[in-house]
């Protein structure tokens, strides 16, 4: 699943193709999961101008008009500019005329939204250090689960909370209300942030996919760290954890 790094690029490359296109038409290809049907889609969307892309969360967010369209990725889903013959597996699109908009999904669980509401919980780039510190004393579970839970914060998944804990050498297993939050905090911003910078500059037309070539713990397909440290993988139900002996445990 895309996680926070890889939607900041997407918007960001997103909006450069397309502010400004006007759209012609669209089609929504499998209705499961949406809050509103095509026609309600057609009505809103059709004939206006693209004004924005921006990410909140896990979602992508376009303004056009004055409707928002969030497009969730899910799982598998994949976002295509395309000129010509469509894409497998079609969720929805967007007609600009020469080109279109294809979101997809293999497993048909990715799905667009007609003015998404808008989320209280803070974003894991906007919240501050002490609301930081705030939201772990809070919590008795660990650490890894918190990072994870979009009802406390928003944008992070599976692996860069791995790569957040192994930066701050805390163990995944440790207690949220036990950890040191100001060092984790840092951890947080500085992975994401030089997560966006990598991903960005490795490939400026990035809109779909997940690029985690750089990643230094997440590694499903090594044993070791480039630093030499055995990693450890940990299951969890259908979540892996990836860590390292030396990341503190804190209980």
């Amino acid at each position: 699943m895309p996680e926070l790094p890889d939607l900041a690029v997407m918007a960001k490359n997103l909006m450069k193709k397309l502010e400004g296109k006007i759209v012609k038409s669209l089609e929504l290809h499998v209705s499961r999961k949406t809050v509103a049907t095509e026609e309600e889609l057609f009505g809103a969307l059709v004939a206006q101008k693209v004004k924005s892309v921006t990410r909140e969360g896990k979602e992508l967010r376009i303004k056009i008009g004055n409707m928002m369209l969030g497009l969730h990725l899910m799982l598998h889903g994949e976002l295509r500019i395309v000129d010509g013959d469509p894409p497998k597996f079609p969720i929805f699109h967007l007609n600009f005329g020469k080109e279109s908009l294809y979101l997809t999904d293999f497993q048909n669980q990715a799905r667009p939204i007609l003015n998404p509401p808008e989320s209280t919980v803070p974003d894991a780039l906007d919240i501050t250090q002490r609301q930081f510190a705030e939201l772990l004393i809070k919590k008795k579970s660990d650490i890894k689960t918190v990072l994870l839970d979009q009802k406390s914060i928003r944008g992070i998944g599976n692996a860069y909370a791995d790569e957040i804990l192994y930066d701050a050498s805390i163990s995944p297993h440790s207690l949220a209300n036990k950890v040191p939050a100001n060092k984790l905090y840092r951890s947080m911003i500085d992975v994401l942030q030089d997560a966006i910078d990598k991903i960005s500059k490795a490939n400026p037309d990035y809109i779909t996919g997940e690029n985690r070539e750089f990643m230094k713990i997440h590694l499903p397909k090594t044993d070791q760290t480039r630093n030499g440290e055995t990693i450890i993988v940990d299951n969890k139900g259908s979540r892996k954890s990836y860590y390292v002996a030396g990341q503190k445990e804190y209980r």
